[in-house]
Formats: C-alpha cells, sequence, structure tokens
C-alpha cells in the first residue's frame, strides 16, 4: 500500500511540476536544492529539497536512489538507508509537519511546506 502511495506523488508530481519548482540555478536551468543529513536513533535519511520552499510540495519517502531526481521537479525527497524504516521515517515527518518531534529544531523551515501522503 505504501509504495502505491509513492508512485501516486511521483505521477502527481509529473503533472504539477511547473507550478511548485524552486526557481532555476543559474548553469543548468535544475532548481537549486539542497541537502541535508539526519539521524534519529538508528534512523539515518538523506533530504533532498528544493532550496527554496514555495507552497505545499509533495513529500517522497524512499530507499531508491533514483527518486532523488524528483527534487528537480519540486519534491521533498526523504532517502532513507534501511527499506524496513520507511514507516518510522514517516511518522518523524508527519510529527515535524504538526511543529514537533525530533526533526523539528533542524527542519523547521519545511513545516507547512510539504504533503505527507498517508500509508
Amino acid at each position: 500500500m505504501f509504495g502505491r502511495v509513492l508512485v501516486a506523488v511521483a505521477c502527481a508530481l509529473v503533472l504539477t511540476a511547473p507550478s511548485t519548482a524552486a526557481a532555476p540555478s543559474q548553469d543548468d536551468h535544475r532548481p537549486a536544492t539542497t541537502t541535508m543529513k539526519y539521524e534519529v536513533g538508528d534512523l539515518v535519511a538523506v533530504v533532498h529539497a528544493p532550496r527554496t520552499l514555495v507552497g505545499v510540495l509533495p513529500l517522497v519517502l524512499t530507499h531508491d536512489l533514483a527518486a532523488g531526481q524528483l527534487v528537480h521537479r519540486g519534491a521533498v525527497v526523504v532517502l532513507v538507508a534501511d527499506r524496513s524504516s520507511l514507516r518510522r521515517h514517516h511518522e518523524l515527518w508527519r510529527e515535524l509537519n504538526d511543529g514537533a518531534g525530533p526533526l523539528a529544531e533542524r527542519f523547521a523551515g519545511f513545516a507547512g511546506h510539504f504533503a505527507v501522503a498517508e500509508p
């Protein structure tokens, strides 16, 4: 079920990319992005996001490295180290969206700028 939600989010990205993309960088006409890592207990992930968060962006939690390219279409992509921990990462981001949890301090600027799909 969670996999279907990720596919649906990816399809939505393709259809809405022009309206959610950040300002393009000067050198390659793709959105300027930022990459940050977090560790919460045994949970490890790398977050790829547009450098400028405008509006509400799709949040994609995955272990598939190829999904990292979705950030260039305006998504916040969380690449998790362990596939079996996807649900636990999902909970961290739901808490962050509510302004709480262990990600709230470091990723406070993300709150309100991403949509968490329910599995």
